[in-house]
């Protein structure tokens, strides 16, 4: 979908660009499509820091899995997208265990912590918490409406062809959208494990299982005729989907700041 139409489908959530930022960024992300061939490239969101600001995007690329494999770029002022770190486990834990809440200051090479190791000493910069962040957002919030991707015969996802969007009723349910990502839950991983319909049925895990309930919030919006979805978990993110058609997105502006206190506020 058109980038500009997407963000001016979710501007009611305050997320917009500026003339110059949406030219600056699809120049940036045609270069990224040109260097990423075969992958499919667009804008995942704006990360807010202190002295300067982070752009992400997102490239969906097949893979050897059953789920596509997302790969996430970050850029700066100049636009020119590079890609953010893969995390090891014990890394992504280090980045976790300094339980770091200030927003980040826009300086990828800003040094964390010094962690002691072993046998050497591993130093921590903010470009490892932007990815860790990133991951962390994308797991939590990236949606899609149900039967927009569909389980083929040789187990792969992929997207619906026919897919022709929701009734607006439907649309207008919770129950009717998903996360675009492997299965987390244990219910879903058993379902998974042993093939059977009811996993072929729902491959995708739904919003409404999130916890805790009521993380979600949706809104029909007359202006733009579409349904829009926010997180009140990551505050920030925004998913649109435009009843009867086959246009959604999703996309998130913020300082990255995650709100543990949900479950005592709602």
């Amino acid at each position: 979908m058109d980038l500009e139409e997407g963000l001016r489908s979710l501007s009611s959530a305050g997320n917009v660009l500026s003339c110059e930022e949406l030219c600056r960024l699809k120049a940036g992300l045609m270069l990224l499509k040109a260097n990423e061939k075969g992958k499919a490239v667009s804008f995942w969101g704006k990360i807010l820091g202190k002295e300067s600001d982070y752009y992400i995007a997102c490239a969906i690329a097949a893979s050897k899995d059953m789920y596509p494999a997302k790969c996430f770029y970050y850029a700066g002022e100049d636009f020119n997208f590079t890609p953010l770190p893969e995390l090891t486990e014990e890394v992504g834990e280090a980045v976790q265990g300094l339980q770091l809440t200030s927003p980040l200051t826009g300086k990828p090479t800003a040094m964390l912590e010094t962690v002691e190791g072993s046998e050497s000493q591993a130093t921590l910069n903010e470009l490892q918490r932007l990815a860790l962040l990133v991951q962390e957002i994308d797991f939590d919030t990236a949606c899609v409406p149900k039967g927009a991707h569909c389980l083929t015969e040789a187990q792969e996802v992929v997207p619906n062809s026919s897919f022709g969007g929701l009734e607006p009723a439907k649309a207008a349910s919770l129950a009717n959208y998903v996360h675009f990502r492997p299965p987390a839950s244990v219910v879903s991983l058993k379902a998974q494990a042993s093939n059977d319909l009811e996993y072929h049925a729902n491959f995708l895990e739904p919003l409404e299982a999130d916890l805790p309930k009521g993380c979600w919030a949706v809104r029909q919006d007359p202006a733009t005729a579409s349904v829009t979805l926010r997180s009140l978990l990551w505050p920030g993110y925004s998913a649109f989907h435009m009843p009867g058609t086959g246009k959604f997105g999703g996309v998130y502006f913020g300082y990255a700041s995650k709100n543990n206190d949900l479950a005592f506020l709602i």
